[in-house]
């Protein structure tokens, strides 16, 4: 049985999204800081792991956000993480909020790299549970996409100098809006009363972008629903090499009262050509 492992952070204004909620980086963020605590806790602090030349690589994640937080909520992090085949690790992740209600639930897999081996941690038990099963499937070959450029700033480089999970999200965030903003126009959150939450999704990193490099954001809709639809991203390098893939699920609001509601009829006249 794995141990439960405890730490307490707190959200700030400077967490919170265009609406108001604090956003999934966020939760990433102190899902990675709590994950540092607990290799702390097995001999592998971050100023042990850079002084032996060991990095710390993040893999997939599986994400659900349950209840939304704002500034200033007490949150706490339940983490527990089992070893996998090679050394891989598996981190099955709560976050509570001030309430003590489930905010946010995390799955993600990581290693610890020298000298390109990974580190096998015999002191973390053997994984006794099942993951999560991703649903991520290659891009049809004749999927209408919409294409952005990107750059990786070197500014997203951890300690480790190589990206975090939270820089990855990101640039899907990022591709989020420019799709939206370029096929369906931002305004029409207002003429609406309408907007997207996120509520959940699936992250598969196949080799890590380079900070410093150009790549490119290939986005389209998987499915679509009355009251959702499933966005669908892959990161591409110049030679069309794939990075990371993305799967997330979209819930429509009311933006005046956040409740769920069908899709207007403009939004999906405008990314119709769009969905697999």
């Amino acid at each position: 049985m794995s141990q439960i492992f405890r730490k307490s952070l707190t959200t700030h204004h400077f967490d919170l999204d265009w609406n108001r909620h604090v956003t999934s980086r966020t939760y990433e963020r102190f899902g990675y800081d709590a994950r540092c605590e607990v290799l702390r806790e097995f001999g592998y602090s971050v100023e042990d792991m850079l002084s032996n030349n060991i990095s710390y690589l993040p893999g997939s994640t599986y994400v659900r956000f349950l209840s939304q937080q704002f500034a200033n909520s007490e949150i706490t992090v339940e983490s527990q993480v089992f070893r996998m085949d090679h050394g891989i690790l598996f981190w099955k992740q709560t976050i509570l909020g001030s309430d003590g209600k489930k905010a946010c639930q995390l799955e993600t897999t990581s290693k610890l790299v020298q000298d390109g081996n990974n580190i096998v941690i015999t002191a973390i038990p053997e994984i006794n549970i099942t993951p999560y099963e991703f649903t991520i499937h290659p891009k049809p070959i004749l999927q209408n996409t919409v294409e952005h450029d990107y750059y990786i700033p070197f500014s997203d480089m951890n300690c480790y100098w190589n990206l975090p999970s939270d820089a990855i999200w990101k640039v899907f965030e990022e591709g989020r809006f420019l799709f939206f903003k370029e096929i369906v126009d931002l305004s029409l959150i207002k003429e609406t009363d309408s907007t997207t939450f996120f509520m959940g999704g699936e992250i598969v990193i196949h080799k890590q972008p380079e900070p410093g490099t150009h790549v490119k954001i290939l986005s389209w809709i998987e499915s679509f629903e009355k009251i959702r639809f499933y966005f669908r991203q892959d990161i591409v390098d110049l030679n069309g090499n794939l990075l990371a893939s993305m799967k997330d699920e979209q819930l429509f609001v009311s933006l005046s009262n956040s409740r769920p509601r069908r899709a207007p009829a403009a939004f999906f006249d405008k990314i119709e050509r769009f969905i697999e």
